[in-house]
């Protein structure tokens, strides 16, 4: 966990337009302007200036798009959306956790991220990278830390975070981890064999993903976070290991995890 921030420029970023949403920009606006504390509206672009927060008013779209437009600046999240396991309150609950974060009542998480690898690109992501065929199944060389280790065939791979045990990888009924575990998490999608399983990595690991010649139709894609699409060709590489710049999240409560399951999931 980091420390208290010295907070001097706050950034609203918003998953629709600000004048469609009923965002109460003016109490953000008032609160903050009496700490004396500067507040933008961003697009999607980093701004000119120094941001020290972001504040994410959406769903888990949303606060991923802030976590990969500004990386390395925190972001606090106010689940707008449907699901929300990302966020730290929800919107009825945004004039207390302004003043908690006014009153330096908060403390900020640091979480592994993915940096991944591909013909001379490289792409950072929050939950998860998968490759997978459109149409019909692929096969994938697995290795880590330059040794193979699996040749699964199926609809492709998936390698995520502790952060994505909670997205696309909850689907594919991988486990949930929690988001201080050092890991990552290597997932075959519908593979053709009963006996697939995901496999838990340590955060250090070193994962190469060589996609197999054999493509009977149909393309193969590189999708990091569900957002940004790479087409591969067969015989790629895609090299995925842990970024330098972890995705840092704001919260409030230290049971914040068990509880977003109980509220999320029915636990």
């Amino acid at each position: 966990m980091a420390g208290q921030l010295d907070l001097k420029h706050v950034g609203i970023f918003t998953r629709d337009d600000p004048a469609d949403g009923d965002y109460r920009l003016d109490v953000i606006r008032r609160l903050f302007s009496r700490a004396h504390i500067e507040v933008t509206m961003l697009p999607g672009r980093a701004p000119d200036i120094p941001l020290d927060l972001v504040i994410a008013m959406g769903g888990d779209g949303t606060v991923l798009r802030a976590l990969s437009t500004w990386p390395g600046v925190p972001v606090l999240a106010v689940n707008y959306g449907h699901l929300g396991f990302l966020t730290a309150s929800d919107r009825n609950e945004l004039d207390r956790v302004l003043v908690r974060l006014l009153s330096d009542d908060y403390f900020i998480e640091e979480r592994l991220t993915l940096e991944v690898g591909h013909r001379g690109s490289a792409y950072r992501c929050v939950n998860e990278v998968v490759v997978k065929g459109t149409t019909h199944m692929i096969q994938v060389t697995l290795r880590v830390n330059g040794q193979e280790v699996s040749r699964p065939r199926g609809d492709g791979i998936i390698v995520g975070t502790p952060t994505g045990s909670t997205a696309y990888l909850l689907s594919t009924g991988a486990p949930l981890v929690m988001p201080n575990v050092d890991c990552i998490n290597v997932k075959p999608l519908n593979e053709y064999s009963f006996s697939s399983r995901s496999i838990i990595l340590p955060g250090s690991a070193r994962i190469d993903v060589e996609v197999g010649t054999e493509l009977r139709g149909g393309e193969v894609l590189l999708v990091c976070d569900g957002n940004h699409v790479v087409r591969v060709t067969p015989g790629d590489a895609i090299h995925v290991e842990r970024s330098p710049v972890p995705a840092r999240l704001v919260f409030f409560e230290t049971d914040y995890f068990f509880r977003n399951l109980k509220s999320r999931l029915r636990w």
